[in-house]
């Protein structure tokens, strides 16, 4: 099994799109206005959503959460330097952290809250031969 899906909760989604689409780069698969922008990541998705809609009953269970959350996008290693200066040109504050001889994550958060990381998958013992999610 892998994570097909990792949810996180905003209170504008206006403002989530251009962070999660201009700022990170990654790319819109669909959007519902007032409800859910969904993207398409390196075989998984990210579902962003407005809680205050997708609470409500509807053709699939409610998905009720709160912005505070934490998703860790994958990278490689020698994008680390190249990923922190980009975030830090769009006025983020970046924390880098190294997991010793297995990489360094970098974290910061997204305009709601969320604590979001880039780390390479080797912080897990992972695989780091596959494709990864963010390209600088």
């Amino acid at each position: 099994m892998r994570v097909l899906e990792t949810c996180l909760y905003v209170d504008d989604l206006d403002r989530a799109e251009q962070f999660y689409t201009q700022v990170l780069g990654l790319t819109l698969h669909s959007r519902v206005p007032g409800r859910h922008l969904f993207y398409r990541l390196d075989g998984s998705m990210l579902l962003i959503f407005d809680p205050r809609a997708s609470a409500q009953p509807g053709d699939v269970p409610p998905h009720a959460g709160a912005p505070g959350a934490h998703a860790c996008l994958t990278l490689h290693p020698s994008q680390t330097d190249a990923w922190e200066a980009r975030l830090r040109a769009a006025g983020l504050t970046v924390t880098r952290y190294a997991w010793g001889d297995r990489g360094e994550s970098l974290y910061f958060h997204d305009p709601a809250g969320n604590v979001l990381e880039l780390a390479p998958p080797r912080i897990w013992g992972l695989d780091a031969g596959r494709r990864t999610t963010v390209n600088a």
